[in-house]
């Protein structure tokens, strides 16, 4: 407790994840790049031997496995129920299930548990190459230990089409949930405390809305790791490529986007003040020798 009686606030704690890309506003710092990320030194190449970010990422790594075993399980209880739209009652489910495992997460790691989340926010310019690297292969250890469902019927929907829905729906998901997360002025708009919240309440939309397009489609997944676990679970990874390049691709257009439009303009870089000149004025014949 704080001398005055308040809680200490939460940037003067050591163990939390301090980086733009967090779902916890607080924990952001205030200072933002001073200029594009890709020419900025440490965004590039620092923090590799800070022990913080390792930390991190294992907490990525434990809560993305137990986030897919959740919804494996989910999936494999409907299925076993006879259910015939399997993909509508997950999206319901991830509404409740993608928000409580951000809040678990959000302080100690940022609560990305989702390798698009992360790609999107390195080339955003909000997450530096070594702590993102880091959740990235955290996330896919992670959810190699469990499996969740990932599937379509190839009779009755094509896997471009699936691509592409794939694409879109994470796009929709990406913007989504910078404009309610990750945009900076979203803690002041919602508070600090919604953002997970409604990043979970937009998955499970998505999930929802795209689940019936297709006879025995579960609907977009927008989520490498969770489908990447289903596909070490039953030894088949055809298709993977479905739910890598589909959301690899969503992420580098969200980029482009956060870029182009950023919440806030970027401070620009100090120049070496230079020395005044003495300013010259005409002679005044009446002073002038």
């Amino acid at each position: 407790m704080a001398a005055n009686g308040a809680t200490p606030d939460c940037d003067i704690k050591e163990d939390v994840a301090k980086f733009d890309g967090s779902f916890a506003p607080k924990a952001r710092p205030t200072e933002p790049l001073s200029g594009p990320w890709y020419t900025n030194r440490d965004y590039l190449i620092g923090g590799w031997s800070d022990p913080s970010i390792w930390k991190a990422a294992f907490i990525e790594a434990v809560g993305t496995s137990g986030l897919v075993y959740v919804s494996g399980n989910i999936s494999t209880t409907l299925l076993s129920y006879d259910t015939k739209q399997v993909g509508a009652y997950i999206g319901l489910s991830n509404v409740f299930l993608i928000s409580i495992f951000i809040y678990a997460t959000a302080a100690t790691t940022g609560g990305h548990l989702n390798q698009m989340i992360t790609f999107s926010a390195i080339f955003s310019g909000i997450c530096p190459i070594s702590r993102g690297t880091l959740y990235i292969c955290g996330q896919t250890l992670g959810a190699a230990v469990h499996g969740g469902g990932c599937f379509y019927n190839t009779t009755t929907i094509s896997s471009g089409e699936v691509f592409l829905n794939e694409v879109f729906a994470s796009l929709v998901l990406l913007f989504l949930s910078y404009g309610v997360g990750l945009d900076p002025r979203q803690a002041v708009v919602f508070g600090p405390r919604l953002g997970p919240l409604l990043v979970g309440s937009s998955l499970g939309i998505l999930s929802f809305a795209t689940s019936g397009i297709a006879p025995g489609y579960a609907g977009a997944q927008m989520n490498p790791a969770r489908c990447f676990a289903f596909g070490v679970a039953r030894r088949d990874m055809s298709g993977q490529w479905i739910w890598w390049f589909g959301p690899a691709i969503a992420a580098l257009l969200q980029a482009l986007i956060y870029s182009l439009a950023p919440p806030a303009p970027r401070p620009k870089a100090k120049k070496d003040s230079l020395p005044a000149l003495p300013v010259m004025h005409p002679c005044d014949k009446s002073r002038c020798v």
